[in-house]
C-alpha cells in the first residue's frame, strides 16, 4: 500500500506554514466544543441569515412536497427543518452537539420534527433502524461533511443509506478553487489534500467570544462526483452557491468565486448524470 502523501501547508503569501495535524477518524469531532459554546447563539452566525432563501431553493432542488421525510445531518439549531415544517415536511435533525440539539428543541413548536444527538460519521448509532426511511437527506454548510478527508466518504455513505431507493442526497462542499484564491492572513491551505485551516472567532452567550481551530476539506466538481459515485449516488445536479444564495446559479453553473459547491445525488438509477472523468 502506498504511504499517504505528506501535507504541504502554505500561508497567504505561499510560504510554508505550521498547522496541527488534521483530526483523524477516531478523533472527537472538532466541531463539538464549538457547538457547545454557541448553543442558542448559533442563530447569530452570519451564514444563518440566509436560511429563508436556502429553504426556498432546497424546496425546488429536492422536489419537496408536504409529507416528505427529510434528514438533516449537522443540523445546528435546526434552522432549515424548522422553516420547512410550516410546509408540511416531517423531519429529523442530527447534530453532534447536545447544546445545539437543545436549542433546536427549544425553538420547535409541535411534534413534526425530532432532534437527535449523533455523530455524522456514525449515523447508524443514532438512526440504524431508519435506514431507507427518508425521501431526502442532506448535510449543509459543512455541518457534517468537509471536516476530515478521512471521514467524508463514510459520512456520505451514511447519508445514502438513510434514503429510500430513488431518494435524494443533497450536500454542500467548500470549493477548492475559492479556498486557494481567497486565503486570508492567518489561514493556511494544503494544496496536496485541499484542506483549509483557520482559527475562527465564535460568539457565544453573554457576548462571550472564543477562538477555535477549523479544518475544512475543499473539493473540485470532479472530486464530489467521484465521492457521490463511491457512495452509490448518481449526481443529477451541481451548482456553485454561497450561504443565502443557493438558487443564484443555474444547474451546472460553477463560478471561480463561488465559496461552495451544492451537489444533488440520487440513490439508484438517475435520469441524468455528470461524467466523473470530465
Amino acid at each position: 500500500m502506498t504511504a499517504p502523501l505528506p501535507p504541504s501547508w502554505r500561508d497567504v503569501d505561499d510560504r510554508p506554514a505550521a498547522v496541527p495535524d488534521v483530526p483523524g477518524s477516531d478523533a472527537e469531532a472538532f466541531y463539538l466544543p464549538i457547538g457547545e459554546f454557541q448553543g442558542g447563539e448559533y442563530r447569530r452566525n452570519a451564514f444563518a441569515a440566509g436560511t429563508a432563501e436556502e429553504v426556498e431553493a432546497l424546496w425546488r432542488l429536492a422536489a419537496l412536497t408536504p409529507g416528505h421525510r427529510v434528514l438533516d445531518v449537522g443540523c445546528g439549531d435546526g434552522r432549515h427543518l424548522r422553516a420547512l415544517a410550516s410546509r408540511g415536511i416531517v423531519g429529523t435533525g442530527v447534530d453532534v452537539s447536545p447544546a445545539l440539539i437543545d436549542a433546536a428543541r427549544a425553538a420547535t413548536p409541535g411534534d413534526a420534527l425530532e432532534w437527535l444527538v449523533g455523530d455524522a460519521r456514525r449515523l447508524d448509532a443514532a438512526l440504524g433502524d431508519r435506514r431507507g426511511g427518508y425521501d431526502v437527506a442532506w448535510s449543509l454548510c459543512q455541518g457534517g461533511l468537509g471536516t476530515s478527508p478521512v471521514t467524508d466518504p463514510e459520512v456520505l455513505r451514511g447519508l445514502a443509506a438513510m434514503v429510500r431507493a430513488g431518494g435524494l442526497v443533497v450536500a454542500t462542499f467548500f470549493s477548492a478553487l475559492f479556498a486557494a484564491r481567497h486565503l486570508a492572513p492567518g489561514d493556511a491551505f494544503d494544496p496536496v489534500h485541499l484542506v483549509h485551516h483557520q482559527r475562527a472567532e465564535v460568539r457565544g452567550p453573554d457576548h462571550a467570544r472564543a477562538t477555535f481551530p477549523l479544518w475544512t476539506v475543499s473539493y473540485t466538481v470532479r472530486d464530489v462526483v467521484r465521492l457521490f459515485a463511491a457512495a452509490g449516488l448518481a449526481v443529477v445536479e451541481v451548482r456553485g452557491v454561497e450561504p443565502g444564495a443557493y438558487g443564484r446559479r443555474r444547474p451546472g453553473e460553477v463560478g471561480l468565486d463561488d465559496p461552495e459547491l451544492l451537489v444533488v445525488g440520487r440513490r439508484g438509477p438517475a435520469t441524468r448524470g455528470v461524467d466523473a472523468s470530465a
